[in-house]
């Protein structure tokens, strides 16, 4: 069993291993990490199928251990651009589940089975979108190649134990780099290190190689990953000592970086333009990881002020949004007025607006606007929790109910509605809605046994409503097949 792998391998670990922020597997809690048992442990073999559970359940995990951003307007952000390089991309099986890690560190991981994760941190480090691209399509590269079984292919090859070692290397690395989880693996396989670490180090050539031929595809520039490794190599350079998670995870050498200019100068050159929206989200998140909210004001009035700054759209957008989250509403609401006034149907505008207004106790004008603005935008998932808070603001808690369930059936793997959902359903004294929502939350954040007893907390308030009792014991039946699957 795979949990029983975990504890075995963390055994052997000389040194943590970070997944994230504020999660770390050492040896003294890698127990408490339970991931799924895939079937028999000598085989050579993992299905894609295979390695979707092995992601979904993983990632339900981690959702349990670390912060998340609950930024609609980042995840959409990320969500678009993500599935944009897809579409260009060699991966082969489209369901990806994509998580925002709420961390300053510049970092991005791919884990088996369709899983992205991309930390805050990297719209910090990456100056333009096309650099923020690459290391997204640098690791939709991962997916498609299927490095992960082909490490476990590799370790029947190399008679290694068992291809469930490798797998086990894979859990407690999947978010801190191939070569990472080969360390930790060799720890307790002698002789095994150095064949491993080139292995893998191949792995991150192969995927800068289709991570490049991914941004030609989609339209963007295959020129941003030599860059953004270069950026990054500086800044370790100057950091004293402490460099980027993403170096620490996915070593770049000199090597690499020639070997990736010389693939991307194959292209002509030509002039990419980066979209406004990619600098006003890393405005917002400039604000985020700000030491203080104080701090973000002063830099963007100067900035504006005195006119260095590279587009004063998003100077101004990023200081409106800063006095907002200052609690300075009024002002805000005067800083981002030339904005609207330019381009009224910009929907990030917009949403900002609301936000704004509703800080101003006026959710009347906030509910006009929204919704004036979903009929450009329909299905926008920022304006729909914008509305969603509008209705809950003025106590018209029913109507918040109706669209956050809309949303729920829109973004059913998205723990942050079905949570909105649980508290927006208690200030509207539907305690059965209340544990329905909250066992979708704690399934989707590997918490079965709490899903399962909302879940009888629902069943009872049901009473004799049979289609209902039905449907929560047809439920109730899945998340126990799936706990005795996944051998929580």
């Amino acid at each position: 069993m795979i949990t029983q792998l975990v504890k075995s391998v963390a055994r052997g670990i000389a040194c943590s291993v970070i997944v994230g922020t504020g999660f770390v597997i050492t040896p003294s809690n890698a127990g408490e990490l339970q991931l799924p048992s895939l079937g028999d442990s000598t085989s050579a073999i993992v299905s894609q199928q295979q390695e979707h559970e092995l992601g979904r359940a993983w990632l339900q995990v981690l959702r349990s251990r670390v912060s998340t951003l609950p930024d609609p307007e980042i995840k959409s952000y990320t969500e678009s651009l993500i599935y944009r390089l897809l579409a260009a991309s060699e991966v082969r099986d489209p369901r990806l589940e994509i998580i925002m890690m709420d961390t300053p560190q510049f970092n991005a991981f791919a884990v088996p089975g369709g899983i992205i994760g991309v930390n805050g941190g990297l719209f910090l480090y990456a100056n333009t979108e096309q650099q923020f691209a690459s290391v997204l399509a640098h690791e939709l590269a991962h997916l498609s190649q299927r490095h992960y079984a082909r490490n476990v292919e590799e370790a029947k090859r190399s008679s290694l134990p068992t291809a469930a070692a490798l797998i086990g290397s894979i859990i407690l690395a999947a978010t801190t780099g191939s070569d990472v989880g080969i360390a930790a693996l060799s720890s307790t396989i002698a002789g095994a290190q150095a064949r491993q670490l080139s292995f893998s180090r191949q792995f991150e050539k192969e995927a800068d190689r289709v991570g490049i031929q991914t941004m030609i595809n989609a339209g963007m520039d295959p020129r941003a990953m030599p860059e953004m490794f270069e950026q990054l190599m500086q800044s370790a350079r100057f950091s004293g000592g402490s460099m980027p998670e993403f170096l620490r995870t996915h070593p770049v050498t000199e090597n690499r970086v020639a070997d990736s200019r010389a693939r991307a100068e194959q292209y002509p050159a030509k002039p990419y333009k980066d979209s406004l929206t990619y600098h006003l989200m890393r405005a917002r998140m400039q604000v985020h990881y700000a030491a203080s909210t104080e701090n973000s004001v002063r830099r963007f009035e100067a900035e504006l002020e005195s006119g260095r700054t590279a587009n004063k759209d998003v100077t101004r957008y990023g200081l409106a949004y800063a006095q907002l989250r200052n609690a300075q509403p009024l002002q805000a609401e005067k800083t981002l007025a030339p904005l609207l006034k330019q381009d009224p149907e910009n929907s990030h505008f917009i949403y900002l607006q609301s936000q704004i207004l509703l800080a101003r106790q006026q959710p009347e004008q906030a509910k006009a606007l929204i919704e004036k603005s979903l009929k450009i935008y329909p299905g926008d998932l920022s304006l729909s929790i914008s509305l969603a808070n509008t209705y809950e603001l003025q106590k018209e808690y029913q109507k918040a109910v109706i669209e956050l369930e809309a949303l729920t059936r829109k973004r059913p793997n998205d723990p942050d509605i079905w949570y909105d959902l649980a508290e927006v359903q208690g200030k509207a004294r539907n305690t059965l809605g209340v544990h329905m929502a909250r066992a979708e939350y704690f399934f989707l954040t590997g918490n079965m046994d709490d899903a399962l007893q909302h879940l009888e907390y629902a069943k009872k308030l049901a009473g004799s409503n049979y289609a209902l009792v039905s449907r929560i014991d047809s439920r109730m039946e899945e998340v126990r097949a799936y706990k005795e699957k996944m051998k929580f």
